[in-house]
């Protein structure tokens, strides 16, 4: 277990993280299951938005109204508001190996219910509370990942591994995002 003084010790003494931290860090086999599971769940959170935000937003028989705008955005943030005060509680009630492997099941229903709504042309309060729980969940997992990491690194590799894996997990939500908008755009002519 990681006492405060030695995460202290480790804070004080970083003002960056290095290369050879990281390449440390990525020998441990549970910490390259952490940031890989990190990165896969981003990546699709990454493409769900960016394929949902083309469905309602950019889709022109859809005709996005400023009220439909707003909803959008309101449900791509509530998980972090809602649910984000509650999570901590919740992590440390149960082990968090279990729970990632459920959240990940639970996960994989959630994104095979959007695509369910979508392909029925429904972009009304059905869709906006299957994004809402799948965002949700991915919010849970996101969570549960982080607060894995100081049982799977030492207390004075506890800052480099706190500051890479949120990264790469955000980097990989952007190539998600960006890949899905290049897709749905589709080529130009």
């Amino acid at each position: 277990m990681v006492n405060s003084e030695e995460i202290n010790n480790s804070v004080n003494g970083h003002s960056r993280v290095t290369l050879s931290e990281i390449r440390e860090l990525l020998r441990r086999r549970y910490f390259r299951a952490l940031v890989a599971v990190r990165v896969v769940g981003q990546i699709g959170d990454g493409m769900v938005q960016a394929a949902l935000t083309t469905f309602v937003l950019f889709s022109p028989e859809r005709q996005a109204t400023p009220m439909k705008i707003a909803v959008a955005f309101a449900i791509l943030l509530l998980p972090y508001s809602i649910f984000g005060p509650f999570i901590g509680v919740l992590i440390d009630r149960w082990p968090r190996q279990i729970i990632l492997e459920w959240v990940s099941i639970v996960r994989g229903f959630s994104v095979v219910l959007i695509a369910v709504v979508v392909e029925s042309g429904d972009d009304g309060v059905l869709l906006g509370t299957a994004v809402l729980v799948s965002l949700g969940i991915g919010r849970f997992m996101q969570a549960t990942l982080s607060a894995a990491l100081p049982h799977v690194v030492e207390g004075r590799e506890l800052v480099a591994a706190n500051a890479f894996a949120p990264t790469a997990g955000t980097i990989a939500s952007a190539v998600g995002g960006t890949v899905t908008a290049i897709n749905v755009a589709g080529p130009s002519t």
